[in-house]
């Protein structure tokens, strides 16, 4: 009997300690319930609040954004005297005449005058106009040699035309004659020449590399400027300016070109131009050069624009074009890059880096050490037409 009731006790205890763990257990699992939903709870308000914390940070910056003052676009004005429009004057002060002036009666033909020396060239010692602003001819100090050296000349087919058409008969006036590039083509085909050049430098190298012409009398050499160029009164029958009639100041121009004309004479603008014409180099060119030019240069830098033409031609024009190639080794390259005004002159901060730059295009497109350079010549002949009455 004892040990059914031993058996009995057993099978209790063994129920209890059951139950006791069924118990712990379920309180285990309640708490851990409560804490897996207690963290997701956690999580879940700080989700929600890095979503509302976003948009609205969002928010703000829009806002903002939207008051805040745009940016301002600064432009460069162009520098006077590169354009028309701008009425510069061409030359600065106007020289006095060298050389043929001494001993010369004002009015006689200039055939009879003595042709200067072929040593460089000075002016007589006068007192000089205060200089204006814009001294254009200072813009070619030191640039005369790679001027001479490099610039491209004009084509025989512009000469010819020239000549063909009496226009050379008598003489000729060549107005910012520089280093004689232009000049060189009119003596080539029998024209007597009065060169006007205010650059003393350019006068220099004008003179020395035409001494033959000098000495034999087909050219003259005058320091003077496009408003006050020396010559007698009814010197000539044409007067050119080559590359050089985008510094003319027009009103006072046009009369001096109407007193050193003869009647019925004519004026001749040229300019080469490389741009616009289709050869790989001269668009790599262009793109090389771009980031030296002086600021506000205008596209039509190197000529009159067109549109402004009747002013320097009020007696009406007609307009022929030429084309011609130049072959350019490195160093004339460099040497034409240099004599730009506009760009940086072999002295400037700015003219080892554009020379890196034209070398990298050379060495893309040279054959045989050396790049084609295509010009176009534009020559716009016309008259000044009689004074207004």
């Amino acid at each position: 009997m004892s040990r059914v009731i031993l058996a009995l006790l057993g099978v209790i205890l063994l129920a209890v300690v059951a139950l006791a763990l069924l118990w712990l257990l379920g309180q285990l699992m309640v708490g851990v319930g409560a804490f897996v939903v207690g963290t997701a709870a956690v999580l879940s308000r700080l989700l929600w609040f890095l979503i509302v914390t976003g948009v609205l940070s969002g928010l703000v910056y829009f806002v903002t954004s939207a008051w805040r003052p745009a940016a301002k676009v600064v432009t460069r004005s162009a520098p006077s005297g590169l354009r028309l429009d701008t009425a510069a004057t061409a030359f600065a002060v106007p020289a006095p005449a060298v050389g043929p002036a001494e001993g010369r009666v004002p009015g006689r033909p200039p055939e009879q005058a003595s042709p200067i020396s072929a040593s460089p060239v000075s002016a007589a010692p006068v007192a000089a106009p205060a200089a204006p602003a814009a001294d254009h001819p200072a813009r070619f100090d030191g640039r005369a040699s790679v001027y001479a050296a490099a610039r491209p000349g004009y084509p025989e087919e512009l000469g010819a035309w020239l000549k063909e058409s009496g226009l050379l008969d008598a003489p000729v006036a060549d107005i910012g004659a520089g280093t004689g590039l232009f000049t060189r083509l009119l003596l080539a085909n029998g024209a007597t020449v009065l060169a006007v050049e205010p650059n003393a430098d350019m006068r220099t190298q004008l003179t020395a590399a035409l001494a033959d012409a000098v000495q034999a009398g087909t050219l003259t050499v005058y320091g003077g400027t496009s408003e006050a160029t020396g010559l007698p009164d009814a010197a000539v029958g044409l007067v050119t300016a080559a590359q050089a009639a985008h510094w003319f100041d027009p009103e006072p121009t046009v009369a001096e070109f109407r007193r050193v004309l003869r009647p019925g004479g004519r004026v001749l603008l040229v300019w080469n131009d490389w741009r616009g014409v289709e050869l790989p180099f001269n668009r790599a060119y262009g793109e090389a050069i771009r980031p030296f030019l002086a600021p506000g240069t205008p596209d039509v830098a190197t000529r009159v624009p067109e549109d402004r033409l009747p002013v320097l031609l009020p007696g009406g024009f007609q307009r022929r074009e030429f084309t011609h190639e130049v072959t350019l080794t490195r160093e004339r390259l460099h040497a034409l890059a240099a004599s730009v005004s506009y760009l940086p002159g072999a002295d400037d901060a700015g003219y080892p880096a554009m020379t890196r730059a034209l070398d990298g295009v050379f060495d893309t497109y040279a054959l045989r050490d050396s790049v084609t350079f295509g010009y176009r010549t534009h020559a716009f002949l016309g008259s000044v037409g009689e004074p207004a009455t």
